[in-house]
């Protein structure tokens, strides 16, 4: 069985850690610095709420932070109702991979690399976002988005990662064992919705 970056190299889809920019790709973002950190503070919170914190806190944090309007209805609907289904919760609990890609967008992760293993939750907590109560303004105001070239090219790795594994289930292959497909389409759920097409609630990874 070959490895992620043996499967990806065999597709020449590249595998560094830090990917080389798209050269002069200057097209502005769909979404502003302000709009990701605030997306990725409200996913924050709402896998937090899955993995079992009381999500009372954390609705009364975005309210008094003024950020309660970024919340989805989705997000709404689970934070203020207690009646949810063992699958709804790991939903909400892989999003956190959603939220490390847009962390990176915004240079609060170094680099993603090969979707291979999970995110470092340790870092969240310790080190990325604001404790629960703490004010937000620093957080949302001081981030800055990659350079679009950059961003573009991560954002291409993740598409023909996630349309070939697609490709490959379709035809009975086998995937490499230390392909995370999870994490896959975590990564391609946040970039998809960081193109400007579809909001967070309705975003889909078709391939």
């Amino acid at each position: 069985m070959s490895t992620t970056k043996q499967w990806a190299e065999s597709l020449e889809i590249p595998t560094d850690d830090d990917l080389l920019p798209i050269a002069d790709y200057l097209e502005p973002y769909a979404r502003t610095e302000r709009e990701v950190a605030k997306r990725a503070i409200v996913v924050h919170g709402v896998v937090t709420v899955a993995f079992g914190v009381d999500a009372k806190p954390v609705v009364e944090w975005f309210q008094a932070e003024s950020i309660w309007s970024d919340v989805t209805p989705k997000e709404r609907f689970f934070l203020t109702d207690s009646a949810h289904t063992e699958s709804e919760r790991i939903k909400m609990q892989w999003q956190q991979e959603a939220q490390w890609a847009l962390l990176w967008v915004i240079g609060r992760v170094e680099s993603l690399g090969l979707p291979t293993r999970c995110c470092d939750t340790r870092r969240f907590v310790d080190e990325i976002i604001p404790a629960l109560g703490d004010d937000l303004e620093d957080f949302i105001g001081q981030s800055q988005l990659r350079p679009p070239g950059v961003f573009l090219a991560e954002d291409d790795r993740t598409y023909d990662l996630w349309c070939n594994a697609l490709a490959a289930q379709r035809r009975g292959e086998n995937l490499p064992s230390d392909l995370n497909l999870r994490v896959l389409r975590e990564r391609r759920y946040a970039f998809e919705w960081m193109d400007g097409n579809q909001e967070w609630d309705e975003v889909t990874c078709d391939a």
